[in-house]
């Protein structure tokens, strides 16, 4: 029975549903004893893995987001919620994948067990990053994103 659950768990993380907007496709797995991840993504147009990760690497960093390591070849970015006096890291995965004319883009918030945080601030802090990204063809634009931390309980 156990490998029954673990192999549809897998299969329903191998293929996600295509959803229109990144508010939509926001989801949280898990809970506060066992640890959560929240995740998200997004779809653009005329965007590749290099351009998505030069966009985003200024959006993370002035939500005080560090970047730790990014393999534009892998389509993996790694970066971190730095530790505070009274909070570990926390980790943040960026994972894109080009589709034909379309990127891919999807962040994964990774809290462990005993670690709490407002879905509604995770969901406006990851949507509000990646529904910056922007085609290479459409000029920058800067939208106000909630700090991360004050998601955190």
């Amino acid at each position: 029975m156990r490998s029954t659950v673990l192999t549809v768990a897998l299969l329903c993380l191998a293929t996600p549903a295509v959803a229109t907007t990144c508010e939509e496709s926001f989801q949280k797995k898990g809970d506060f004893f066992n640890g959560a991840a929240f995740s998200a993504r997004v779809q653009v147009e005329g965007l590749t893995v290099e351009k998505a990760f030069s966009q985003l690497r200024p959006i993370l960093a002035r939500e005080g987001i560090k970047t730790v390591s990014t393999d534009v070849s892998m389509g993996t970015m790694k970066a971190e919620n730095p530790a505070t006096a009274f909070q570990r890291a926390l980790p943040i995965d960026v994972f894109a994948s080009q589709d034909g004319n379309l990127l891919n883009v999807e962040m994964i918030f990774t809290l462990p067990s005993g670690v709490t945080a407002s879905r509604d601030t995770v969901k406006k802090y990851l949507c509000g990053a990646l529904n910056q990204l922007l085609p290479k063809s459409t000029s920058t634009r800067t939208s106000a994103t909630p700090q991360l931390n004050s998601a955190l309980h």
